[in-house]
């Protein structure tokens, strides 16, 4: 259902229009922009739209977080958090998954201030 909502999501941002979160409430920007039937579809797959802009916010908070607190420039900052909220591969046990993330956390912690902004 995630990709169905980003594929979503990427569909109205293309057209010049955006949704956003508002009290758990979706507001559609720009409406005027989108083709006949698109509010309707919309509203059909307003949990799952929901549910991806409440991580999209989740995710930015969680950058903004590692970019202040931990001392890394907004570019690493995002990388790490969208590895941080992303899912284990196919295939990959678990135990490892959380080892390659906390390692990437490590090595990134580990830079010199210097290295993180290039």
């Amino acid at each position: 259902m995630a990709d169905l909502a980003a594929s979503i999501l990427r569909r109205i941002r293309s057209h010049g229009a955006n949704v956003d979160l508002d009290g758990g409430r979706l507001i559609v920007i720009n409406r005027e922009n989108l083709p006949a039937g698109a509010i309707d579809f919309i509203r059909q797959h307003g949990r799952e739209i929901a549910a991806l802009l409440e991580r999209e916010g989740d995710l930015a908070e969680r950058a903004a977080i590692i970019e202040f607190e931990g001392g890394h420039s907004r570019h690493d900052a995002d990388r790490l958090a969208k590895l941080l909220f992303a899912n284990c591969p196919h295939g990959t046990p678990a135990a490892d998954w959380t080892w390659f993330v906390n390692k990437a956390l490590e090595i990134m912690d580990a830079a010199a201030p210097s290295e993180r902004a290039a």
